[in-house]
């Protein structure tokens, strides 16, 4: 025992502060990759070791107790600094190992860095990577929260100073519908009347369309809006059962367009182009892997 604190198990704090942040066993299960009665068994254990209640649960939700807000509030602190000490660690070691958590919001979370991880991982091996994906918004606050150490995002939201933002790829966004649409082009101003499903406010991908909609003098207040979707997934299949239009990534709809599942409409005289940007801290010291993981990522894309 340190300062009459017993010896806790890191792992078991880790699952904690995942129970207190979703206020869900069931969700932190699933975020883990745990068993619901492992995440019943750990937060358990770890009552007994500091011999106090951190979290009542009823039916419906989880509370914490004051003792586990006090826990929750150092736990975190406690794996950060672990994390850090890990990181910092890897210089020391010989062999081309360790460890990096990427953040990608959805469009490069699914059909680029996938391709790019597998790339990496042929010639480092013995570094693992773990992708995690949400929408641009919410990668860019990971990112500067510490929970990611790397990440890819189609928009910028706000001024970052504490973020590097490296232009890595252009993407084009597209209105999709169903395939027995009756146009193949539609004036600016007949987007009013079609039914759309659009991304959750923080989507890159309906950000970046209704920016480029707006500079071409459209008021997105009067668009028909029929219903919000939280991923692009979502809304093929919405536009594929014939539900409305949608805007996409144009790497997102390959395989409908072969199987002529959807159509993509075009908007006379717009062309609705983004960046995809690789993002890190400034300041942040990075470790060996995370440098090499950059290097790459620049040499694919040419970047400076």
């Amino acid at each position: 025992m340190i300062y009459n604190i017993p010896m806790i198990d890191f792992r078991k704090l880790e699952v904690f502060l995942k129970v207190y942040e979703t206020r869900s066993f069931s969700k932190a299960s699933k975020l883990l990759y745990l068993t619901q009665p492992t995440i019943t068994l750990h937060i358990k254990d770890l009552e007994e070791v500091l011999g106090v209640k951190l979290l009542n649960r009823s039916t419906r939700k989880v509370i914490p107790s004051k003792a586990g807000k006090v826990v929750y509030e150092y736990g975190k602190e406690i794996i950060k600094f672990l994390k850090e000490m890990e990181r910092e660690l890897e210089i020391f070691k010989n062999e081309e190992r360790g460890i990096i958590e990427i953040g990608g919001s959805t469009i490069p979370g699914q059909y680029i860095l996938p391709k790019i991880i597998k790339t990496f991982k042929e010639k480092y091996p013995k570094i693992s990577i773990f992708l995690k994906v949400g929408d641009s918004k919410e990668i860019i606050e990971k990112v500067i929260k510490g929970d990611f150490d790397l990440g890819m995002v189609g928009a910028i939201f706000k001024s970052q100073r504490d973020l590097v933002f490296k232009p890595c790829y252009e993407d084009e966004i597209v209105l999709i519908a169903p395939s027995d649409f009756p146009r193949e082009e539609i004036k600016l101003e007949e987007l009013y009347k079609i039914p759309l499903i659009k991304r959750e406010e923080g989507s890159g991908t309906w950000k970046n369309a209704l920016e480029t909609l707006e500079k071409k003098g459209l008021d997105v207040l009067k668009l028909n809006i029929i219903g919000e979707m939280g991923s692009t997934e979502a809304i093929k299949e919405a536009v594929k059962n014939g539900l409305g239009c949608g805007f996409v990534s144009s790497l997102a709809i390959e395989l409908e367009r072969k199987l002529n599942l959807i159509k993509i409409i075009k908007i006379k005289g717009i062309s609705i182009k983004r960046k995809f940007y690789f993002i890190y801290p400034k300041v942040k010291k990075l470790t060996s892997s995370e440098e090499k993981f950059i290097g790459f990522i620049k040499n694919v894309f040419n970047l400076s």
